[in-house]
């Protein structure tokens, strides 16, 4: 039996389950996690309660873990274990105290490095229900849910693609604090998320770890608040979440809520959740947990994407070049206008959208094509992603190999946010200055410009804008319906009233200058000089 971290990291009968494995055939292996706080003394108890069914099985282990407790417990525990013969137990001593939250991630760090399919947490105190754990257990083989909640549902109340798999059961009448707290909270979740959970706060909780090693769960709280956070996480990631009813019978477990504090914070952070959601605000808990963060928005009549089309269909042009086509949503309606399309991005669209697809690192290679050669050059939502933008568009006004006509130069359509912004100037007053995930401070920008330094960097580049046309807030993508629409249209109209506070982009219309290369190579050469006089390196017309 293993008894202190020393002993855990030479060699645990949990390290050797992974060499056990195979044996296994492929059996899914569960770790169950006991978080023992302050209630170690109540450890023997909790282990006699366990299904007799559970225990020396090998797709089955039990990892104790003593959050620096100064009692005998887990020694007691140990001894039980020895005399009663169980031997896929593990017992640790965390040295110091991790918090709730802390200790958690002990727990789940275990079991992605110890090659477990799933854990499931178990709190050693009166709460706890390990009588329910083959009910865990069956829920999770049967559904392969990647999170399993434990409650007691009194109704068919269950997040999308949740089900309960156990009769409801009454529920004890909790402290007037607890009650009020929990029904409100849970009630603003289930909004803001989109969940139909009947609680968030139970202790019962399993979660695959496949699931855990998408998700940056180590960055979380050390409290309370892991437990919120772990969901949110969760949502945000599309997982696939399950309820358990538990009997109350089963088990006291009613609410894992204490005091303002932490409702508090469950406040915040689910607030916090929603404005990533939208944009507003970057969370490193909550980045990148989503794989496709672009969606079509060329049906949004506000949207700089449908702007785009809009000018696209008055050039009626034959060949265009989409620079950073992403999944290839502006790329697919072009071509529904029979025009050739071809797409340069760092990875290929999920789509068949486009004509030719060229994979190239804007940033660090030279663009694969002549951009002078197409009628049309898409730039939407690429120059603030570029370290340089001024020596990429130098490079794409100079250089072009073959130039058929002086006069006609292609068009390029160029979007790029506004940092000048109402709200981005109302949160600099206030001292805020906060990345999102998307948006005007998308965390991956590099480049920002207001109507006149995109201007100014158009012209000392090379390029003659016709047009600049402001591009309001797309409500519509963020909020949708009617209430989406109407937001939209207002932020139009204001964008179109007072463009360098309102609009939320710019979109501008421009065609590069001949540059001296262009200039030299369409030359008329009058006299030819003798060939034994050095001549310069560029194409030149027969002589008149």
């Amino acid at each position: 039996m293993t008894n202190n971290v020393d002993d855990w990291n030479a060699g645990s009968s949990w390290q050797a389950g992974r060499q056990q494995t195979a044996a296994l055939q492929g059996e899914e292996r569960l770790l169950v996690y006991v978080l023992a706080h302050k209630f170690e003394s109540r450890l023997c108890e909790l282990f006699e309660r366990v299904p007799r069914t559970l225990l020396n099985r090998r797709d089955v282990h039990f990892l104790v873990a003593d959050d620096a407790s100064d009692d005998s417990g887990p020694f007691r525990l140990a001894r039980w274990l020895s005399d009663s013969e169980v031997h896929n137990v593990t017992i640790i001593q965390i040295g110091s105290s991790q918090g709730d939250g802390g200790s958690q991630k002990l727990g789940y760090r275990a079991a992605i490095d110890g090659g477990f399919d799933g854990v499931l947490l178990l709190h050693a105190d009166e709460q706890s229900a390990p009588e329910l754990l083959p009910t865990f257990i069956d829920a999770w083989r049967q559904s392969h849910a990647e999170v399993i909640l434990g409650a007691r549902v009194t109704s068919s109340v269950a997040p999308t693609a949740a089900k309960s798999t156990a009769p409801a059961s009454g529920r004890p009448r909790l402290p007037f604090f607890q009650r009020l707290s929990s029904r409100f909270l849970t009630s603003l979740q289930n909004a803001l998320i989109g969940w139909r959970l009947s609680s968030y706060f139970t202790g019962l909780r399993f979660y695959s770890t496949s699931f855990l090693q998408n998700v940056p769960f180590e960055t979380n709280s050390n409290e309370a608040l892991f437990d919120t956070e772990i969901l949110l996480q969760a949502a945000y990631a599309g997982a696939r979440v399950e309820e358990v009813s538990i009997p109350a019978a089963a088990t006291r477990e009613v609410c894992r809520l204490h005091g303002w504090r932490q409702v508090w914070g469950i406040v915040t952070r689910t607030l916090q959740f929603k404005l990533h959601q939208m944009g507003m605000l970057c969370s490193l808990k909550l980045r990148r947990l989503t794989p496709d963060r672009y969606f079509d928005k060329t049906a949004l009549p506000y949207s700089s994407h449908r702007m785009a089309l809009q000018v696209v269909e008055r050039a009626r042009p034959q060949l265009l070049l989409d620079i950073g086509c992403g999944p290839g949503h502006v790329a697919e309606r072009c071509r529904e206008l029979g025009i050739r399309v071809t797409g340069i991005d760092l990875h290929e669209p999920k789509t068949h959208s486009l004509t030719q697809f060229i994979a190239a690192d804007l940033e660090s290679e030279p663009l694969p094509v002549d951009v002078w050669k197409y009628d049309v050059v898409l730039l939407l939502d690429v120059i603030e992603h570029l370290a340089d933008p001024e020596k990429f568009l130098l490079a794409q006004r100079h250089g072009y190999r073959a130039q058929p006509s002086l006069g006609n130069s292609p068009l390029f359509v160029i979007s790029t946010p506004n940092i000048a912004f109402i709200a981005i100037r109302l949160n600099l007053l206030l001292g805020r200055f906060n990345y999102a995930e998307r948006g005007i401070l998308d965390i991956t920008h590099k480049r920002l410009f207001t109507r006149r330094s995109l201007l100014r960097l158009l012209g000392e580049c090379g390029y003659q804008v016709e047009r600049c046309q402001p591009v309001g807030v797309p409500f519509e993508a963020v909020i949708g319906g009617k209430w989406g629409r109407c937001l939209g249209a207002t932020a139009n109209w204001l964008a179109r009233l007072l463009p360098t506070l309102f609009a939320f982009q710019f979109m501008v219309e421009c065609r590069p200058h001949p540059g001296a290369r262009q200039l030299l190579a369409s030359a008329v050469r009058v006299r030819a000089a003798p060939e034994s006089t050095p001549l310069p390196v560029f194409s030149l017309d027969d002589e008149t």
